[in-house]
């Protein structure tokens, strides 16, 4: 075999899913098959990017405390959330646009979700409609609400959220503006997807994602479609930047969304004791503490670094997840020895999809599911259930 051809069945072996050792792999994978301004779009942040690596820093700065010669013959890594068995303690936290990613978008995603018994979180800002991705999985979805300008709009998509059998309502509070993604401006990111002479170069060079954008579905936001004046991803996106944020909000609207939502609500991108409290007093079920991954603001702290505050605040009457920098099974277990219920993460998930589709997102649950028992069994622990606050180093 001539020199060439090993180096080019080596490249090959590397960007597989057998390749996919950890979600650093994932991300190596994704980075390798996507264009420069997808990339971008998927692993930025706002503006300097700080609390990106923020979200790192302060998981990395917890430490755990392990005992030995224990039984851990029968370890179990589920959970229950809103009473109900969850096979994995990881709920896949909402990210748009997945059809950028992979023509199978949000539909892979939870077709593999399903697989690995963990919760997805379907965003508002999905590439497939919200009944479309119900469709495809009779396990637990839950549903990401951004508090629209138009009234009519946040109602219709509740009343279809319900309808289609979501589980859990989940409203976004921390986008009164959308935050400056310094990437996104500078490849000039936009709705429709445009590909710009900057970028042609480097675009052509991935052949294999050019074609699915040539055979996929428009990339777009589905659920809105009807909703904006004109069904074309153009129409939607002047929609979106108009219409997505109204600074007008308060924990008012919160309140009558938990009249009109019969079921578990919870409130994402809380990152304050006293954000916590205002919203389980406008009814929320649960808060999600992110910061959210840093795509908003740069001047925040890590997730880590606030998380067991609002858990002394609220979590004797809120369920409480960890969402920000996930990135191992080990953060997972770190998320619950401070209170978590359990962690959220959307960046792991969404470099699956790139790497290999629905078979790449299932290695990350897979991987994710390995560490935690593997965490679980070098901890002296059994139960995922039992983890709490000694099996943290002080």
């Amino acid at each position: 075999m001539k020199i060439s051809q090993i180096v080019k069945m080596l490249a090959k072996n590397r960007s597989g899913i057998d390749a996919i050792h950890t979600i650093g792999d994932a991300r190596d994978i994704s980075k390798r098959k996507l264009p420069k301004m997808v990339w971008d779009f998927i692993d930025g942040g706002a503006d300097g990017e700080l609390s990106v690596v923020a979200n790192r820093q302060s998981l990395n700065e917890i430490q755990l405390r392990p005992k030995f010669l224990t039984d851990i013959s029968d370890r179990d890594i589920s959970i229950n959330i809103f009473g109900e068995r969850t096979t994995l303690p990881f709920i896949l936290s909402p990210a748009g646009l997945a059809t950028i990613a992979h023509p199978q978008g949000e539909l892979a995603v939870a077709r593999a979700a399903g697989r690995a018994g963990a919760i997805f979180c379907v965003s508002t800002a999905s590439g497939y409609t919200l009944e479309e991705i119900a469709e495809v999985s009779d396990k637990r979805l839950w549903f990401q609400l951004y508090l629209w300008g138009e009234e009519e709009v946040v109602s219709s998509l509740i009343e279809r959220a319900e309808r289609s059998g979501y589980e859990a309502l989940v409203v976004t509070v921390d986008v009164p503006v959308v935050g400056k993604r310094e990437r996104d401006l500078a490849n000039g990111m936009s709705l429709p997807i445009r590909i710009r002479p900057k970028n042609v170069l480097n675009t052509l060079r991935k052949p294999r994602w050019l074609a699915g954008l040539l055979r996929g579905p428009d990339i777009t936001f589905a659920s809105l479609s009807g909703i904006a004046e004109g069904d074309d991803a153009s129409s939607i996106g002047e929609y979106t930047d108009r219409e997505l944020v109204d600074p007008t909000r308060t924990w008012e609207d919160l309140q009558m969304i938990r009249k009109r939502w019969p079921r578990p609500l919870l409130v994402k991108g809380i990152m304050t004791p006293e954000d916590a409290i205002n919203a389980v007093n406008a009814g929320a079920d649960g808060v999600i503490v992110s910061n959210h991954g840093g795509r908003q603001m740069s001047f925040v702290p890590g997730v880590a670094t606030v998380f067991e505050s609002i858990v002394h605040a609220v979590g004797h009457r809120a369920e409480i997840f960890f969402d920000g920098g996930i990135r191992r099974g080990e953060d997972i277990v770190k998320a619950r020895a401070m209170g978590a219920t359990a962690a959220c993460g959307g960046r792991a998930w969404y470099w699956g999809l790139a790497a290999g589709g629905e078979q790449g997102v299932e290695k990350v649950l897979t991987i994710l599911a390995e560490d935690i028992d593997r965490t679980l069994a070098l901890l002296g622990q059994e139960k995922f259930i039992n983890i709490n606050s000694n099996c943290l180093h002080n």
